[in-house]
């Protein structure tokens, strides 16, 4: 298996003051080019996803054989599932895989997706977090793969969980060549509700922002000839973090 390892070009001390002027950061090329390119490998080929649903008053996760529910049954829960638009809660729709625990992926028979995520709670990823953002706190990350197909979407919200000690949110992208018109755009909320920045996803880019920071995830479009793949969650700390304030984030 190819060895997860960051790019050893990165300017940290040039990250940290980006990062230190609005609290949010793009790294692009984080990880080295074959690690990258391991990992988007093995999300490209995934077949065993789950759909989670937080969406127009239903709430479900459902196993996918591809794109397709496991069970040909409960296809229509998939077929039928729509947001809201009226509604202020979040509410989102996306496939995911998750990096912990999986039957069939225990040690031994982990893949590259599991190998980042293991590399992501190592020194030299929480290092890099650490010195960029100044936080000593940072313990662990937490994450899981995530899909987002043509209609799945993200609304806003702000990333606060009550309990969960959240520092950071990050995204971790493994999408190949996307365009801005076919969605899925990580975009910020200022405080007059006006959209104040926004990332395309980008192969081998990182993308990290303080807890709380309004932010959401577009609907990807229905023409979008492919998917936006990453690997998603928080940097946490295990002691507790606050006052924090805001709605719940799913």
């Amino acid at each position: 298996m190819t060895q997860i390892a960051l790019n050893p070009a990165l300017d940290v001390a040039a990250l940290k003051a980006a990062f230190a002027a609005k609290g949010r950061l793009h790294v692009p090329g984080v990880l080295t080019p074959e690690a990258a390119a391991a990992v988007a490998d093995c999300l490209e080929a995934e077949t065993r996803w789950n759909t989670t649903v937080a969406a127009g008053g239903e709430f479900f996760e459902l196993p996918l054989d591809g794109v397709k529910a496991a069970e040909s049954g409960k296809q229509s829960w998939l077929d039928g599932a729509r947001v809201d638009g009226a509604s202020p809660v979040t509410q989102y729709i996306f496939d995911n895989r998750r990096l912990d625990v999986r039957a069939g992926h225990e040690a031994g028979e982990r893949d590259a997706a599991d190998a980042a995520f293991d590399f992501m709670n190592t020194a030299p990823f929480l290092d890099l977090i650490r010195a960029i953002t100044g936080e000593e706190r940072v313990d662990f990350v937490d994450g899981q793969a995530s899909r987002y197909r043509p209609g799945h979407v993200l609304t806003a919200h702000n990333d606060v969980s009550a309990g969960m000690n959240r520092l950071y949110g990050y995204v971790l992208n493994f999408t190949r060549e996307w365009r801005p018109d076919w969605g899925g755009n990580l975009l910020f909320y200022g405080e007059d509700g006006h959209i104040e920045h926004g990332w395309v996803p980008a192969f081998n880019a990182l993308n990290l922002f303080v807890v709380p920071t309004r932010h959401a995830v577009t609907e990807v479009a229905r023409f979008a000839p492919r998917h936006r793949l990453s690997i998603v969650g928080w940097v946490r700390s295990r002691q507790k973090v606050g006052p924090q304030t805001g709605e719940r984030s799913y």
